[in-house]
């Protein structure tokens, strides 16, 4: 069997719940997220920079700082790396879009689904949001790598050798608030 965790963040108040996963959340009970963060009425940060292979946006960019980050705190503990999964930055990146539409945060009520569906037989999501939006890729980077960290059902999901590929979405709210999701997968 098994377990999904989800954390929950509620202005500064994080709440932790644990729940057995038994079966994908029934079709009633399953919300309906932007098919891409572009859908929503958010700005996705594409700040962008140039490079060999192309531009790449800044969610992009934090995504590969904040992966390397959590590669390096696993490495330190002998726990194998995350990789980058493509099919969880869709998740996360639409996810994130749909929080700063709403100006909320909120977990995706979908993501069991949607990460069953990509082929992960263990998932879990954290998310957040951070007040300035105009930094590095390093400094917001750095931000959610810390606050995530410092919450120890956070740091769970990172640190957990059940999951081997991560993603990461980033979307920016018209007031300015930066929201991100992580999401965790077994594959």
């Amino acid at each position: 069997m098994n377990v999904m965790k989800k954390i929950l963040l509620t202005g500064t108040a994080t709440v932790a719940l644990t729940g057995a996963m038994v079966a994908p959340a029934a079709a009633s009970q399953t919300a309906t997220a932007p098919e891409t963060a572009q859908s929503a009425s958010v700005s996705l940060n594409q700040v962008t920079t140039q490079s060999t292979s192309g531009t790449q946006s800044s969610s992009d960019q934090v995504a590969q700082e904040l992966l390397g980050m959590m590669n390096d705190a696993r490495a330190q503990q002998g726990l194998e790396p995350l990789a980058n999964v493509g099919a969880l930055n869709d998740i996360a990146s639409g996810w994130s879009g749909q929080m700063a539409s709403s100006g909320a945060a909120s977990h995706n009520p979908s993501f069991i689904q949607q990460t069953t569906d990509s082929g992960s037989t263990g998932m879990a999501e954290n998310i957040a949001y951070h007040v300035q939006s105009r930094d590095s890729a390093q400094a917001p980077a750095q931000y959610f790598f810390d606050f995530w960290m410092n919450s120890p059902s956070h740091a769970s999901n990172i640190m957990s050798p059940e999951f081997n590929g991560a993603g990461f979405g980033l979307a920016t709210a018209e007031d300015g608030r930066v929201f991100a999701t992580q999401n965790f997968g077994t594959y």
